[in-house]
């Protein structure tokens, strides 16, 4: 693919950089999760040049600041958009579910995204789903059709979230570019391990199981025929061996580690895209941390429980 030139990548990774510097660190975080209340939080974070006064509007606002920054250095070509098609595939199920209910899905979708959400909306309204970009349309029409035929909102959120991993690997593999493809089929190998326990924790079939994981990876027959979640486990740690499967909540903050973990090796770069990409994951954990402690001081939750539920930083 053709992106930026070497000279220009050094620029815009200079820049991102000097963004990069102010991210919070654990010594943040633990000020945070010490702070006597919301209004000590929300001092803290607008110190550090947070804007908003809700926890929604707070981390939206700072997501929105570091694709701002993203977007004016890179042209078109560079393919950071890609790391949105998440929310772009959880707006369409979104939306889907609300208007076969009637119901409002304007504070319900998330943000940025590659994808307006009006655009989704408008698509399955007028039932033209080529007005929709080419990784999404024919999953729309066929989450479409199966949602209306079937009423299963569960079958159709199984069929969207299989897609949105496919089309993930396939625009992976297009860039040729071993950052993106080792960052996909990791994405796509952590995603299979964390469905199959759930499918297995809920006495899902085999077929159901089958559906539900994606056959790219090299594990999708073990974790298919594997017999209960003591077996997913084994099939986990004898990839990973340090994987921690005491509980799958415990397992999914592993994965979320090992994703940020793969993406700080791109923090040294600085003639390339995977620097600003590398930066854009770790600012969506950053995100993440602080919405999960906002939330649960909002809910009266312990400093111990907050701990528990944090994952490692980007800085």
């Amino acid at each position: 693919m053709n992106y930026l030139k070497d000279v220009e990548y050094a620029y815009a990774v200079a820049y991102i950089k000097t963004i990069e510097n102010k991210m919070l660190t654990r010594t943040d975080i633990e000020a945070l999760i010490a702070a006597e209340d919301m209004a000590a939080s929300r001092r803290i974070l607008t110190d550090r040049g947070w804007t908003g006064d809700t926890v929604d509007e707070l981390t939206k606002n700072e997501l929105k600041r570091a694709w701002d920054a993203a977007y004016e250095v890179c042209d078109e070509q560079t393919p950071i958009d890609l790391l949105l098609w998440e929310n772009d595939f959880h707006n369409l199920k979104t939306i889907l579910k609300s208007k076969l209910a009637k119901a409002d899905w304007t504070k319900m979708v998330l943000t940025p995204s590659a994808v307006e959400p009006q655009e989704i909306s408008d698509s399955l309204t007028d039932g033209d789903f080529s007005v929709l970009p080419a990784f999404m349309a024919d999953v729309a029409e066929e989450a479409y059709k199966i949602l209306t035929t079937t009423m299963d909102g569960q079958l159709m959120e199984v069929y969207v979230d299989k897609a949105q991993q496919l089309a993930l690997l396939k625009r992976a593999k297009t860039e040729k570019d071993e950052f993106i493809i080792g960052w996909a089929e990791l994405m796509v190998k952590l995603n299979n391990m964390k469905t199959a326990w759930r499918c297995k924790k809920s006495a899902k079939s085999k077929e159901f199981t089958k559906n539900a994981l994606v056959p790219d990876d090299s594990l999708y027959t073990r974790l298919v025929e594997a017999a209960d979640v003591d077996a997913v486990k084994d099939i986990i740690t004898s990839v990973f061996d340090n994987a921690d499967v005491t509980s799958l909540g415990s397992f999914e903050r592993w994965c979320d580690n090992k994703r940020l973990a793969y993406v700080k090796g791109a923090k040294a770069e600085c003639l390339s895209f995977r620097p600003i990409m590398a930066f854009l994951i770790g600012k969506s954990f950053e995100v993440q941390a602080v919405r999960i402690i906002l939330s649960c001081k909002e809910n009266g939750v312990g400093e111990e429980v907050i701990r528990e539920r944090q994952r490692d930083m980007y800085v």
